[in-house]
């Protein structure tokens, strides 16, 4: 038995890959240069309690007991990052203002569950 075998070609469309981007404050040297540099990294956090009600949360209902920076500006950092419950949260769940933090998920955390906001600022050292 003698069999061809039948070749399928497919066309595709090329996707346009564009390099990735330097986080703020890093802009000159990542990912330039050859020769690798250290760069310094400081965290800050928010921390608050959810009363199981409100969507919206500012530096006055901030945890002073553990070394609250309050709501920095996003444009101040390098990342962000949403803990609730110590589940990072993806970002089109909530949006993040000097000073505010709003929840846009449909729903809101139980009452007294942790809500974290890490800050990430990434420098030249």
């Amino acid at each position: 038995m003698n069999r061809k075998r039948k070749i399928l070609h497919s066309t595709y469309t090329k996707s346009i890959c564009l390099p990735p981007t330097a986080p703020k404050g890093c802009r000159d040297i990542y990912p330039g240069e050859a020769t690798p540099k250290i760069l310094k990294v400081e965290t800050f956090e928010y921390v608050t309690f959810s009363d199981g009600i409100k969507r919206i949360y500012t530096n006055k209902d901030g945890s002073t007991e553990y070394g609250n920076v309050g709501i920095l500006d996003p444009s101040s950092v390098s990342y962000i990052n949403l803990f609730i419950n110590g589940v990072l949260q993806p970002s089109v769940l909530y949006q993040v203002k000097k000073g505010v933090l709003i929840l846009i998920s449909q729903d809101v955390p139980n009452q007294n569950v942790p809500i974290i906001l890490q800050f990430i600022k990434i420098y030249e050292s």
